[in-house]
């Protein structure tokens, strides 16, 4: 993982900065601008440390919402959430966006989560959030420019995405990354899908990477 340390923000300055790139999503998503994988070759490749990540193709990826379907299936998501999400494009034919959480290097919502319900795990850098702690203040919700936080009416309480931590422990894919039948959806060390794939960590309607640095690599489709 980056040894850099995380850049220090008020809870204020953070929730102004993710309502902002919320905004930028919400809008840009709308006029922008989900047969199983059982490679196992990524579940091996980190290394204790060693921050982990997702690549999205958008160039594959057909919007078939299969990625999102696994998900809720494999996680039992809470009423009214979604963990991931497929959006599409207004304004452009076959064009989507498959998002979740980014496990970012400086995560927003841990940094003003005032219940520390929000760690990030030192051997891959997976951002875990433990509803059990939460209060439901939604300070996470407005901080994170992703929207990755969701907030339960039924339990008034937030969930996200995990990134599948305890299928990788055993072994095993993420259920998003399994199950994409246009293998779209790829995940391994970011400094290896960097080196491989370039930094791309921004498609129009998505927030300026600079805000979290997100943990993910996107292949735009042009």
């Amino acid at each position: 993982m980056d040894s850099r340390e995380p850049v220090k923000m008020s809870r204020r300055k953070v929730i102004k900065m993710g309502v902002l790139g919320t905004a930028a999503l919400s809008v840009g998503a709308l006029g922008l601008t989900g047969i199983k994988s059982k490679t196992t070759s990524t579940v091996q490749a980190h290394e204790e440390g060693e921050q982990i990540g997702f690549l999205y193709d958008q160039t594959k990826c057909v919007g078939c919402r299969v990625c999102p379907a696994a998900c809720k299936e494999t996680n039992n998501w809470e009423e009214g959430v979604a963990w991931r999400r497929v959006l599409t494009s207004e304004t452009r034919k076959n064009v989507f966006l498959s998002i979740s959480c980014n496990h970012c290097e400086n995560p927003a919502c841990a940094n003003v989560c005032p219940v520390g319900a929000y760690t990030k795990r030192k051997k891959d850098g997976i951002v875990i959030q433990n509803p059990d702690k939460c209060i439901g203040c939604k300070y996470c919700m407005y901080a994170c420019p992703y929207q990755a936080p969701q907030f339960s009416d039924k339990t008034g309480r937030v969930s996200k995405c995990h990134f599948c931590y305890e299928r990788q422990d055993r072994g095993e894919l993420p259920a998003c990354v399994e199950n994409c039948p246009m293998g779209a959806l790829k995940f391994g060390k970011i400094s290896e899908l960097r080196k491989t794939y370039g930094e791309t960590a921004q498609v129009p309607g998505v927030p300026e990477p600079e805000i979290t640095n997100p943990s993910w690599v996107i292949i735009p489709k042009e």
